[in-house]
């Protein structure tokens, strides 16, 4: 059962995404603490742009106490600024290895952003970009991919090559992540491999048009997105899945629907798809059909729009003890491996194991309470 301010935004996000008037009735009679604790929660969750866009619709006199509705509106002034000097960097950065013979393709971000009816309000946290040659007779995609990297060091830039999945620098202030793959293969190599091979067929890159053709951005195709959105999702969930992940799923459903590639066949990915379009179609008002899809996932999507409303686990731990550190981020992690299994498919028994070398190669990290 959604609480009243729970009810509010999720109305709200709907007259977003289907550009029209919210549900006037769930508004009538709310408190001014509701409406602050909707405004809290559309911060948390990252959609707090497009509520305003509900909020917008609503008859004035339905609209929240006018502090807030000030705050609200100086809020979204700074998303829609960000997103310009995003999309102004994003490229910059192209252009500048096109230039070197590099393809950068935007992935997520401000490239995504394009699906949504005002794409200023998405809100955006790094640049992710996966780079590849322009021509191979040239310089191979691995060649290109970590030229781009040294083309960045060349420039003083400090590149953070830690992860095998990506490196990650800053570029005119701006935090970039170079992905070499699409998905975290390492976690379930069998399938994440396999998608990564569908993903790279189903790239096709286009550009997309922002502020009337001031900024040219590459992205992929809506054939890949409608892969990799959900399956980025899928790897946050139960550690940070929010509900601008959904309304980027729903996005996407709204305006191509669903055709998933036909290799796809394993259950618990296709289970987990119809879990997450039901609460697309549930609380966002899409419309797709997922009966013929793996039986549970209504269980499934109970569970997980409870992580994304009220997670077990904090990102940030409250523990300081070092033994209350250890207890919680064990249970933490007993309860992700089982969330990672229902969507992704790796044991349980594999992502502790993976879990425990990895801490034991970081040492650092057995302690780490999540703070950045």
């Amino acid at each position: 059962m959604l609480n009243k301010s729970e009810q509010m935004l999720f109305a709200l996000l709907r007259a977003s995404l289907h550009n029209c008037a919210a549900e006037t009735v769930i508004f009538e009679n709310v408190s001014n603490d509701d409406w602050l604790t909707c405004y809290k929660l559309a911060t948390l969750q990252g959609v707090l742009a497009l509520a305003w866009e509900g909020v917008l619709s609503l008859p004035v006199g339905l609209h929240p106490y006018k502090q807030l509705k000030f705050q609200w509106a100086m809020s979204v002034d700074k998303y829609e600024a960000k997103h310009k000097k995003y999309c102004s960097v994003a490229q910059e950065l192209q252009q500048f290895y096109r230039e070197h013979g590099i393809v950068a393709v935007q992935m997520k971000g401000v490239g995504f952003s394009s699906y949504y009816n005002c794409p200023s309000h998405r809100e955006g946290g790094d640049i992710d970009i996966f780079t590849y040659s322009a021509d191979t007779s040239k310089m191979s995609h691995k060649e290109a991919n970590e030229l781009a990297d040294t083309l960045m060091k060349q420039q003083g830039i400090e590149v953070d090559n830690h992860s095998y999945k990506h490196s990650n620098f800053v570029f005119k202030g701006i935090p970039v992540e170079n992905h070499k793959c699409f998905v975290n293969i390492y976690t379930n190599p069998n399938f994440l491999g396999k998608l990564n091979v569908i993903l790279d067929k189903l790239l096709n890159p286009e550009e997309v048009n922002f502020y009337d053709g001031e900024f040219r951005i590459i992205v992929p195709s809506k054939e890949f997105n409608t892969i990799f959105i959900p399956c980025h999702a899928f790897q946050h969930y139960g550690s940070g899945i929010a509900l601008h992940h959904l309304y980027d799923w729903a996005s996407i459903l709204h305006k191509y629907g669903l055709c998933l590639h036909k290799d796809i066949t394993e259950e618990y990915f296709l289970r987990a798809i119809a879990a997450y379009t039901h609460l697309s179609n549930k609380f966002l008002g899409t419309n797709i059909d997922v009966s013929n899809f793996p039986s549970g996932y209504e269980k499934l999507a109970d569970e997980m729009l409870m992580e994304m409303l009220h997670p077990k686990f904090p990102q940030v731990l409250p523990q300081r003890n070092p033994i209350s550190i250890i207890y919680t981020k064990t249970r933490r992690l007993l309860v992700n491996a089982r969330y990672s299994k229902n969507v992704l498919g790796p044991s349980i028994a594999s992502t502790l194991m993976k879990s425990f070398v990895a801490h034991i190669s970081n040492p650092k990290n057995i302690l780490n309470r999540g703070e950045k």
